[in-house]
């Protein structure tokens, strides 16, 4: 077996200890409560597995180290980015560490490689980012749940942008897997313009040279992708060197963010982006969540490290409101309830565990301090249901 670190939280406070607590809450409190977080810390998507591990443990801290006010343990594994690692660490975690919840998964392919083994050992499956199509639909499950959005969603957004800016020759360029082809199917649901190309490049790709300089040959009018975390970094610094930010603009999804734009820098201003959120939302929640975990990292936290705050206050949340953890019926029902403040504002959850939420336009800034920001400027799209909902059965 691979070797799995962990990370051990929620040592009883002497506080506690010293005052009698309610029969109910010592059977609670005797459940200690163990999360699987599987992360890409080396492969593509380290520098987001970082955010995404640093958003993890200010949520912990920020809980006073506990979940439903039981012991929590948080076991980290290392999937490499890799389907058939990520497969046999989550089979480690459930068999061997008797994990209640495993989450941080991170890329669509890995999720729908994970989505059967962990759903159908009653395992719950709390994923902070990906939200591939065919689990929202007919396989949805009462033991998968989503915190970003339903892939397509963030691109519909988008693609009601490009259409309301009268885009007549798009080119779309993406990576080729399952999120990359869900993102170019949400924006053409809300797009009726034309398209100058359509390129689906290997996951993982950082050298965009022969594509960008085809992307220039097609003369589109404006350019929409999505590549996550470095292949991101690398498109756009590219994109830009090449001089082309001057003359098409780029629109993104996941793609330009508070991870991203130190590494791109002011060739990043003026790009605009659809998301569920950013650094800028003005509630409480998030305002908390943006300055701690600014001094705990020394850099702002990315979209990624917000689902994954988000994710360990559902579970939270869900625990609260029972006292068996083995009951997965109630556990279920108390997740779908989504009784946790999100650092998005108003969230709730649809019949297939996917958000029902708004959806906003964002634009890159230099704020009051200097630093690069994605900026709130508009509304896109409000309580959006996603496209799949329809088809899943489940009840609640």
């Amino acid at each position: 077996m691979r070797s799995v670190s962990r990370v051990v939280a929620g040592l009883l406070l002497g506080s506690v200890l010293a005052s009698p607590q309610p029969a109910a809450a010592q059977t609670a409190s005797a459940q200690t409560v163990k999360v699987g977080v599987m992360l890409p810390t080396t492969g593509p998507g380290a520098a987001l597995a970082t955010q995404m591990r640093a958003a993890y443990e200010l949520a912990l801290s920020h809980l006073g180290g506990k979940l439903g006010g039981r012991d929590a343990q948080l076991i980290y594994v290392d999937t490499q980015a890799k389907p058939e690692v990520a497969r046999e660490l989550a089979d480690e975690l459930i068999k061997s560490q008797k994990v209640q919840f495993i989450t941080g998964v991170l890329f669509s392919n890995l999720v729908v490689a994970l989505h059967a083994p962990i759903t159908q050992a009653e395992v719950f499956f709390i994923e902070p980012i990906g939200g591939p199509a065919p689990l929202a639909g007919a396989r949805c499950s009462n033991f998968f749940f989503n915190l970003s959005a339903q892939n397509d969603q963030v691109a519909e957004a988008m693609g009601m942008h490009l259409a309301a800016k009268q885009i007549k020759k798009l080119y779309a360029i993406t990576a080729n897997y399952q999120a990359g082809k869900d993102m170019v199917s949400g924006m053409k649901r809300f797009y009726p313009g034309g398209f100058a190309g359509e390129v689906y490049t290997r996951f993982g790709q950082l050298d965009f040279a022969a594509e960008l300089s085809s992307l220039r040959d097609a003369a589109p009018d404006a350019v929409f992708t999505f590549y996550p975390g470095e292949m991101g970094v690398q498109f756009v610094k590219q994109y830009s060197q090449l001089g082309l930010l001057d003359k098409i603009p780029l629109y993104t999804v996941w793609t330009v963010d508070q991870l991203s734009l130190p590494a791109i820098g002011d060739a990043a201003i003026g790009v605009e982006g659809a998301g569920v959120w950013s650094v800028d939302l003005p509630n409480p929640v998030n305002q908390k969540f943006v300055t701690d975990f600014k001094a705990k990292t020394g850099v702002l936290p990315n979209d990624y490290a917000a689902t994954s705050y988000d994710a360990l206050m559902l579970i939270d949340s869900a625990l609260k409101k029972i006292t068996n953890v083995e009951d997965k019926a109630k556990l279920s029902a108390a997740l779908h309830a989504a009784d946790f403040k999100s650092v998005r504002g108003k969230f709730k959850f649809g019949v297939n565990n996917f958000p029902i939420q708004d959806y906003n336009l964002r634009k890159v800034v230099k704020n009051e301090k200097g630093e690069l920001i994605t900026q709130t400027t508009a509304r896109l799209a409000t309580d959006a249901v996603d496209a799949y909902a329809k088809d899943c059965k489940l009840q609640h």
